[in-house]
């Protein structure tokens, strides 16, 4: 079993037993294979890390996609269960030529799916995505009897645990100056729960453990830090515990969000303003390029360009923001969702733990002055802005409805982006935006304004198109 419409912009997923079952997960694997064969024609052996997260599903799954390389001729080194950062992190250090974390990352507890990479980390997404669709279609997989240019022999399969390796760089490159901090760590039952509380504590944080137990039901809140909700459990216990701070994992550990001493949580975008400021500072830095989703707020790029950065706005989507990582050599880049990339000293892809890390250095250092995110951001321009929002439709109508949005607002708004639905800007720091989810079935919207007027207005102007097609 394996749906078409599971192979979405950035990865594969989809419900598990609905969507695709192990016989799709074998498809993927050969598919994968023959991709990988292709993209690298020259090289007589290949070599793929593999990992999943703490899903239920994943062990079947993982075990389907091995073989299905194994019997392509595909070399595996199993990685086991581990975030998918600390497998971005394998791929970049150890020279392997492609990887794989199976995860639905943020979603509920039916989904599955894959995240597939190339050689040092690189997401295969979009157009290259569908080339393995195609490769299954055509049903175009590796003989091995049969191959002509292919070694004949099956892959082999060994183990690796990367984390001593992880901590070890990530200690060198960070730096907390005092660290007798009380910190809460809310890993939402998903798989950073054995990783990332080790970390913090080894670099001398006393570390209350919230939902750090790995269970693929995810039985307190979704493993989602992006919504408010989620978040209620680790305000509670930092209020109560008087802890300093707060830190909370999506599912598969790249994706984090925050709360303060006083009990205040944060958009992404937010954070990464923060960080923005902190790596453009330095000498060295300036001019730099920083990348964001444009759900990001207007505030986002005025204090890039403040400081001296070089703004540069792109398609939602943590491939998306690796791909103009990488055409900008941008120092810094992240989502709304909570995936942020540091390639200062680092790799460049998405990595949760790094990035609360030097969240956390930038908090001792507000601290020091008496000052926390929520008083630094507080001396910001006043902006009204809503959370993404998110519309309920049929997976496979959102990207019709979608088409039929912007076609209508184009008609009052031609000069609008529409590099991912459409994005309005109103003036005076006002936009507005509709686009269609790429991992879940919904439409999404988010507005800002420097008013709560203008913000009504906007909305109500934009959501009364939206209307007309739901």
């Amino acid at each position: 079993m394996l749906e078409k419409h599971i192979f979405r912009a950035y990865d594969i997923r989809g419900v598990y037993g609905e969507d695709f079952d192990e016989t799709g997960a074998d498809l993927i694997g050969k598919g994968y294979a023959k991709y990988l064969r292709k993209k690298y024609p020259n090289k007589e052996y290949l070599t793929v890390v593999v990992s999943r997260d703490g899903r239920n599903s994943g062990k079947v799954l993982k075990s389907a996609f091995i073989n299905a390389l194994v019997e392509s001729g595909i070399n595996i080194v199993d990685a086991g269960e581990l975030p998918s950062p600390m497998l971005y992190f394998a791929l970049c250090t150890q020279g392997y030529d492609g990887g794989v974390s199976i995860t639905a990352s943020h979603n509920s507890a039916p989904y599955n799916g894959f995240k597939l990479l190339s050689g040092g980390a690189h997401s295969i997404c979009g157009d290259e995505l569908q080339k393995i669709w195609e490769i299954i279609q055509e049903e175009d997989f590796i003989d091995l009897e049969n191959n002509g240019d292919y070694p004949t022999n099956i892959g082999e399969v060994e183990k690796i645990d990367i984390s001593e390796e992880y901590y070890a760089l990530l200690s060198d490159i960070t730096d907390f100056k005092k660290t007798n901090w009380k910190i809460a760590i809310d890993a939402g039952n998903g798989i950073a729960g054995p990783y990332y509380p080790e970390f913090f504590r080894r670099a001398g944080f006393d570390v209350t453990e919230l939902y750090c137990d790995v269970d693929g039901n995810f039985p307190n809140h979704e493993a989602d830090p992006e919504r408010e909700e989620n978040l209620a459990d680790l305000k509670k216990l930092v209020l109560e515990k008087n802890l300093d701070f707060g830190l909370a994992f999506d599912g598969d550990g790249d994706r984090v969000g925050v709360v303060d001493k006083n009990g205040n949580s944060f958009s992404a975008d937010l954070l990464l303003l923060l960080l923005a400021r902190e790596i453009l500072t330095r000498e060295e830095n300036a001019g730099g390029a920083i990348v964001y989703d444009l759900k990001s707020t207007e505030l986002l790029k005025e204090e890039i360009e403040i400081h001296g950065g070089k703004p540069v706005m792109c398609k939602t989507g943590h491939s998306f923001v690796e791909e103009e990582m990488e055409n900008h050599d941008a120092l810094l880049g992240g989502e709304v969702s909570g995936h942020i990339f540091l390639a200062e000293n680092y790799f460049g892809f998405d990595d949760a733990l790094l990035a609360a890390a030097k969240l956390l250095e930038i908090a001792v250092k507000l601290s020091d002055k008496g000052e926390t995110f929520t008083t630094e951001l507080a001396k910001l321009p006043k902006t009204f802005v809503t959370p993404e929002e998110k519309i309920l439709v049929k997976e496979s109508d959102k990207f019709q409805i979608l088409a039929k949005v912007v076609e209508n607002l184009l008609k009052q708004y031609p000069n609008a982006l529409t590099i991912d639905g459409i994005r309005i800007e109103f003036g005076e720091s006002a936009w507005g935006i509709v686009r269609a989810s790429n991992t879940s079935p919904y439409l999404t919207t988010r507005f800002e304004a420097r008013s709560q007027k203008k913000l009504d207005e906007i909305k109500k102007n934009m959501m009364s198109v939206v209307k007309q097609y739901l």
